[in-house]
C-alpha cells in the first residue's frame, strides 16, 4: 500500500518513528509505540513505521501487529528530510511537514525513568499548542544515510525536477515584476545562474530565512528539503539537461491581487508619493483615512505595495486621536515626518495593526480575535523606500476585513526595546541584554525582532518559573534587509513568572561587511540606517482576564 502525505490532512499531528528490524532498541521500544499509537491515534494522531532496515534483511514479519502502517525507507530519503539519524527515534510533525519534536521514543530505557517527552509532544500537539520540549537526544544504531540521496538511476530534467523546486520556493520573488533582480521561471534563467543558485541554496543564503531550526517552529518557511537541495546539486553537476518541453507542469499562477481574497474595504494612499532616482533612503509617514460613517471590527488585513522597486517594507499603524491627521495637514508633502524628532526618539506612540515585508504571507487573525476600528481613525503606514536609480512612484493600499462573526478574544503585546545604545567604534560583539517578567499565562503566537546593519545575531528565550529555558527564536545572520513576522505554528503557552529575555550582538568593526560607516563611528539610537535600534515585539493571547487587565489590547496583527 503506498502512503502520502495527503494522509496528513486535517490531523493535529503526525509521528513517525524510525526503526529497523536488525536494531534491538527498536524490538524494545515496540510496546511505547504501540501504546502511543493505540492511545492517541483514535485521537486524530496519525502514526507510521519507517522501516530502515538494510535491503539484504527482506521483508520478514517483524512489525506484525503494531497498530500503525510500517514502510520501508530503502534510500533513507524521508530519514533525510525528517532529521532522523539513529533507530529508534521519534520525529513529530504538523499536518503541513514542520519538525516540532524529534528525539527519544522511551526515556525508560536511556537514564530517564520518568520522562515521556514524546508523548507530552503529542499531548501539546492535541492541546493546540507546540511542544515544550523540542528534541531529545535518541541513543541507538546510526541511519546509514548515503553521501547522495539520488541514485544513479535519477536522470534529473529541469522540466521534470528542477522547474517545480525553483517555481515553488523562488518564484514568489524572482519573477517579472517582482523584488528580486531576474527571473527563475524558465530553462535558460536557471541554467546559466545554476552554479549560484547551488550555492546559495546549501548555505542556506536563499531563500532568505533567518530562523536557526531548534528554536521556534514557524509558519511559512521557505527553506528547501535535503532532497530539493540535492536535486539542484546533482543537476548542476550533471549536465543541466532540459529535458522534454512536454514533461513541464502547467506554468503556476500567482494571486498578485489580494491573497486573503478581495477585501472589504480597501484603503488607497490619497496622493502618490515620489521617490527621487537616488540619495538615501526614505522613511515616510502616509495616512490613508478609514472613511467610514460607523465603527468595524476587523479580522484581517493586508498591504499591497503599490510599487515593489522601491518599497523596502512597511509597518501599518492605527491613529484614533486625530494626530496623524494634524500632521499630514501641516507638512506639504504627502503624509510627514515624524517618530525620530523627538528628544527620546519615540515622539509617534499609534498602536501597531501589522506589518509588510517582501514575502511575507498575509493572515487572518485567530478564530475569535478582531479589533475594533472606530470611524474617525486613520491607517498611517510608515514605508521604507529605497531608490531604484529613476525617479519612481507609489501609491500603496490596504485592505481590511471584517469580522463576520463574535470577536470575544483579544490580542495583546509587549514590546521589549530599549532607547539606551551606544556602540564605540571597533567594538566586534556588542551586547544589549532586555528582559521582562510575564505578568499573566498567555500564549504566544507570534514575534517581531528589529534591529538595523550593525546587529549580528539575535536571541530570544523563555526561563519558565521551574527554571526550564525555552528557545525561541536564534538568527546567527542578522540581516536588515529581510526581516519579518515569525508566526509560531502552534501557540507557545508561556506561564505568568516566565522571564523573556533578548540578548542581541552587534559588530561595529571594519571586519562587519554590513557595516555602514567606514571607518567606523560610535553608533547610537536613531532611525536612520545608520543609526541603531534594538526590539522585539511579542504577540500574545492572554489566557484569562486578568491576563486581559496586566496587557491591554493594543497591537493585534504585530507591531
Amino acid at each position: 500500500m503506498v502512503h502520502t502525505t495527503a494522509e496528513w490532512t486535517g490531523r493535529p499531528a503526525i509521528v513517525l518513528f524510525f526503526i529497523a528490524r536488525d536494531c534491538p532498541g527498536s524490538a524494545r521500544d515496540r510496546d511505547e509505540m504501540a501504546r502511543l499509537a493505540s492511545l492517541h491515534g483514535p485521537r486524530g494522531v496519525l502514526f507510521l513505521g519507517i522501516d530502515v532496515s538494510a535491503r539484504n534483511l527482506g521483508q520478514g514479519d517483524s512489525w506484525s501487529g503494531l497498530p500503525f502502517p510500517v514502510v520501508r525507507d530503502h534510500e533513507f530519503r524521508v530519514a533525510s528530510q525528517a532529521g532522523a539519524s539513529v533507530t529508534p527515534e521519534a520525529v513529530v510533525l504538523t499536518s503541513d511537514g514542520q519538525v516540532v519534536y524529534k528525539g527519544r521514543i522511551d526515556g525508560r530505557f536511556d537514564d530517564h525513568p520518568q520522562e515521556r517527552e514524546l508523548e507530552a509532544a503529542i499531548l501539546s500537539m492535541l492541546a493546540g499548542e507546540s511542544p515544550r520540549i523540542a528534541a531529545t537526544p535518541a541513543i541507538g544504531r546510526p541511519i546509514p544515510i548515503p553521501t547522495s540521496l539520488l541514485t544513479t538511476g535519477d536522470r534529473l530534467t529541469f522540466t521534470e525536477h528542477v522547474a517545480p523546486i525553483l517555481w515553488r520556493r523562488c518564484a514568489g520573488c524572482h519573477r517579472p515584476g517582482e523584488v528580486a533582480p531576474f527571473s527563475l521561471l524558465k530553462y535558460q534563467d536557471a541554467a546559466k545562474r545554476a552554479d549560484d543558485l547551488v550555492e546559495v541554496v546549501l548555505s542556506e543564503r536563499m531563500p532568505p530565512w533567518k530562523p536557526r531550526s531548534g528554536a521556534g517552529v514557524f509558519l511559512d518557511s521557505p527553506r528547501l528539503s535535503s532532497l530539493e537541495k540535492e536535486t539542484l546539486r546533482v543537476w548542476a553537476e550533471t549536465g543541466r539537461t532540459e529535458g522534454d518541453s512536454d514533461r513541464l507542469p502547467p506554468a503556476p499562477r500567482w494571486n498578485d491581487a489580494w491573497r486573503l481574497g478581495e477585501p472589504d474595504l480597501i484603503l488607497t494612499m490619497p496622493e502618490p508619493f515620489t521617490v527621487p532616482a537616488g540619495g538615501n533612503d526614505i522613511y515616510q509617514f502616509l495616512r490613508l483615512p478609514v472613511g467610514l460613517d460607523h465603527d468595524v471590527t476587523i479580522a484581517g488585513l493586508e498591504f499591497r505595495p503599490g510599487n515593489r522597486r522601491v518599497v523596502h517594507h512597511t509597518r501599518i499603524y492605527l491613529d484614533a486621536t486625530g494626530d496623524a491627521r494634524k500632521r499630514d495637514l501641516a507638512d506639504p508633502a504627502p503624509g510627514f515626518l515624524g517618530w525620530f524628532d523627538a528628544p527620546d526618539g519615540m515622539d509617534v506612540t499609534y498602536p501597531g495593526l501589522g506589518a509588510w515585508t517582501p514575502g511575507m504571507t498575509p493572515r487572518f487573525a485567530p478564530e475569535g480575535v478582531g479589533r475594533l476600528i472606530k470611524r474617525d481613525s486613520d491607517v498611517v503606514l510608515r514605508t521604507h523606500y529605497h531608490p531604484s536609480g529613476k525617479p519612481e512612484v507609489d501609491r500603496s493600499q490596504v485592505g481590511l476585513y471584517f469580522a463576520k462573526g463574535p470577536t470575544n478574544k483579544t490580542m495583546a503585546g509587549y514590546t521589549l526595546c530599549t532607547a539606551k545604545i551606544d556602540i564605540p567604534p571597533g567594538e566586534k560583539r556588542h551586547r544589549i541584554l532586555l528582559s521582562t517578567r510575564l505578568k499573566a499565562d498567555v500564549h504566544l503566537h507570534s514575534i517581531v525582532p528589529h534591529a538595523h546593519a550593525l546587529c549580528r545575531e539575535f536571541r530570544l528565550s523563555a526561563t519558565l518559573p521551574d527554571g526550564t529555558i525555552r528557545p525561541l527564536l536564534w538568527i546567527t545572520d542578522w540581516d536588515f534587509d529581510w526581516q519579518d513576522q515569525y508566526r509560531y505554528v502552534r501557540p507557545v503557552g508561556l506561564p505568568r513568572g516566565t522571564v523573556v529575555t533578548l540578548a542581541a550582538y552587534f559588530d561595529n568593526s571594519p571586519g562587519n561587511p554590513r557595516n555602514p560607516n567606514n571607518p567606523p563611528r560610535r553608533v547610537r539610537y536613531g532611525g536612520g540606517t545608520k543609526d541603531e535600534m534594538c526590539a522585539c515585539h511579542l504577540e500574545f493571547m492572554p489566557d484569562d482576564e486578568s491576563g486581559q487587565a496586566a496587557y491591554p489590547a493594543r497591537s493585534p496583527f504585530g507591531l
